[in-house]
């Protein structure tokens, strides 16, 4: 009747093929139309069929047609005699069919939104994989470039009995003093400590700065040590400490 889109006619005859208690509904729903269209049909008014019938009384009757000369003003369509069956509108019918087409059209829209949120999820993830790509590639280079300038002295910090795989660098320019900690494969550090690093100059400890929290595995610039004969990393607790806490002795390298 004009009612529906295209797109939801395209679906109505899929399920209609598919599911023969639909196609029933549907044949019923147009019969049932159509009864009541033949029952609520509009007569034309008395004086029209008047006019009509003196018209055709007026010619010649050779003109008239042998059926209309028998035909009398009074007469009256047998179909008017006749009792037409008028089908209820069957409501559970039509109800399985709008449930139908409400069932595909939700289905199709929380289909599209599971797919462009897997489609943002996706995405999200792929930039976070990039920038940490990147990111490790910058620390790389800039371990290539310290790597690369005579002036630096890269000291390995291996881990003490208690922490046997740990590993960090320190990078420690002998002309400027600069001193560059990585970190290697240490462990993120607890809530409410950081990272510490000792220069040991003539055999007693000097602060050369905490690693920062949120850098782990990054090149980061520590204080200034002029000299030294070894370096080592203590976890304390953030903010660090004046002199190192021994037991939480974490890596040591001899230069």
């Amino acid at each position: 009747m004009g009612l529906a889109t295209e797109e939801e006619v395209s679906i109505l005859e899929c399920v209609r093929k598919n599911n023969l208690e639909v196609e029933q509904a549907i044949l019923e729903a147009q019969k049932t139309l159509e009864d009541f269209a033949s029952v609520h049909a509009i007569p034309p008014p008395t004086e029209v069929k008047d006019l009509i019938w003196n018209k055709i009384s007026q010619q010649p009757a050779a003109e008239i047609p042998e059926a209309a000369a028998s035909f009398s003003p009074d007469d009256k369509p047998a179909v008017e005699d006749a009792a037409v069956p008028v089908r209820s509108l069957t409501t559970r019918n039509f109800a399985i069919a709008a449930s139908l087409l409400c069932a595909l059209s939700i289905g199709a829209n929380i289909y599209l939104q599971q797919e462009n949120r897997r489609r943002d999820i996706a995405i999200s993830e792929l930039a976070t994989a990039n920038e940490t790509t990147l990111l490790a590639l910058q620390s790389l280079q800039n371990k290539w470039k310290l790597l690369q300038d005579p002036a630096i002295k890269t000291i390995t910090l291996a881990g003490v009995e208690q922490h046997p795989d740990l590993k960090a660098h320190v990078f420690w320019n002998t002309k400027t003093t600069e001193v560059y900690l990585s970190m290697e494969n240490l462990p993120a550090a607890p809530e409410g400590m950081q990272y510490q690093l000792w220069a040991i100059v003539d055999g007693t400890p000097v602060d050369a700065g905490v690693f920062p929290l949120e850098d782990i595995g990054e090149i980061n610039a520590m204080h200034r040590i002029e000299k030294a004969q070894t370096f080592a990393i203590t976890l304390e607790k953030e903010g660090g400490n004046p002199t190192p806490t021994l037991s939480q002795l974490y890596v040591i390298g001899n230069i």
